[in-house]
């Protein structure tokens, strides 16, 4: 292990030190270093996962606007097409009245 030259003295809180004691490692030191070590080298690596989630996220938000448009104007021309089916309808019980008349 390397040598160890800086000696600092911090002050910090029960609750981080809880935090730094749940680390992998044999002495306060050695956890101290270890959860230092990984949050250097896991957060970039983290930071890029969740900007790239955060674009996935953003490109099926894109896809669910798009589909739902469609479905808005399906919609609208099944309606459309509704209302033209019963204007037929109607138009053929009028033909079938008028016919009966006769």
């Amino acid at each position: 292990m390397a040598t160890k030259n800086n000696i600092r003295s911090i002050r910090f809180s029960d609750e981080l030190a809880d935090l730094i004691d749940r680390q992998v490692g044999r002495t306060f030191t050695e956890k101290f270093e270890n959860l230092v070590t990984h949050c250097v080298w896991e957060l970039p690596q983290k930071e890029a996962e969740l900007k790239e989630m955060q674009e996935q996220i953003e490109r099926e938000r894109q896809k669910l606007r798009e589909l739902q448009q469609k479905r808005w104007a399906l919609q609208r021309a099944a309606d459309s097409l509704g209302q033209k089916v019963q204007q037929c309808i109607d138009a053929v019980d009028q033909t079938m009245q008028q016919l009966e008349q006769m």
